[in-house]
């Protein structure tokens, strides 16, 4: 083979695959939702450090009530997609919107145990860390950003479970990560969705 038929043959390839990655991307989570979810968390922050006392149960109370913004934002996004694109949606996409719920489950089960035996200053950390390892499985589905986001929610997680500093009733760090991690996916996802619908028309 000569060189223009070498560059040829891998000019084809890479077309090959960004078709095979475009074929992966999911487009099922909302990026607005994950902004609504980042200016939640920046705001309920704010009212528990000004307005809320220094006791666990009103900081649990508070961050209740931002997961359950959370879930009604991001699945009522998802589940307006999966009503949406039903009819065009095969086993890949399907998939792929399930795989996020493992590494949540296991949040679920061990905030609820640490609650139980009294350990909340490790609620951040453990949040943070699973929340970031739900981002890791969409390596392929999602922007490079959101896997890298993912990575970021990891650190801050050790972070907060190593550093003994940490203190449940201090709303700052769990504000100022997931405030500005979401508020950051919320944009790459946004522009992620934009430009693939500029694509497509």
């Amino acid at each position: 083979m000569n060189e223009r038929e070498v560059n040829e043959a891998l000019a084809q390839v890479r077309e090959i695959q960004t078709l095979v990655l475009d074929h992966q991307r999911f487009v099922g989570f909302s990026g607005v939702a994950h902004m609504l979810g980042g200016v939640a968390a920046i705001v309920i922050a704010v009212v528990l450090q000004q307005a809320v006392p220094a006791e666990p149960r009103y900081h649990l109370i508070g961050w209740g009530l931002l997961l359950l913004v959370g879930i009604a934002a991001n699945f009522s996004g998802l589940a307006y997609w999966f009503l949406k694109n039903s009819r065009g949606l095969g086993m890949p996409e399907r998939w792929a919107a399930a795989e996020v719920f493992p590494a949540l489950i296991v949040g679920a089960a061990l905030s609820f145990a640490l609650i139980r035996i009294g350990q909340l200053d490790l609620l951040f950390g453990t949040w943070m860390s699973l929340y970031g390892l739900s981002h890791l499985v969409y390596r392929r589905n999602l922007p490079l950003w959101v896997y890298c986001s993912g990575l970021a929610y990891v650190a801050a997680g050790i972070f907060c479970l190593l550093w003994p500093g940490v203190s449940f009733t201090d709303p700052r760090p769990m504000g100022s990560v997931f405030g500005i991690g979401e508020l950051f996916e919320g944009w790459v996802l946004f522009r992620s969705q934009r430009a693939k619908v500029g694509e497509s028309l």
